[in-house]
């Protein structure tokens, strides 16, 4: 059961991101000010790096669900950090509209 949630959530995760990355997943960005972040950010640049950020996570969640140990565990998480922390990095200071 463990194996089947974390290869449902690669392959969801893969999916959207492949969606976003090609420009077509624009749905996926859909939030509450978007009115707001529309103005602030390029919508382009945000879906490609979100896109690329799912692709990373849904194949670390791929490789987490095979293996087994603290060490994959913490190294999984770790990993997380690191993409979640690069694409927050990247929204903040290189998609920003530049006025």
């Amino acid at each position: 059961m463990d194996r089947t949630f974390d290869l449902i959530l690669t392959f969801g995760a893969v999916v959207i991101g492949i969606l976003l990355l090609t420009g077509n997943g624009g749905i996926f960005m859909k939030g509450g000010n978007s009115a707001v972040r529309k103005v602030k950010y390029d919508q382009k640049k945000m879906e490609k790096s979100s896109g690329i950020a799912l692709i990373l996570v849904g194949l670390a969640t791929g490789i987490d669900a095979y293996t087994e140990g603290l060490p994959a565990k913490v190294a999984y998480i770790v990993g997380l950090l690191v993409i979640f922390g690069t694409l927050f990095w990247y929204i903040r200071t290189k998609c920003r509209i530049k006025k």
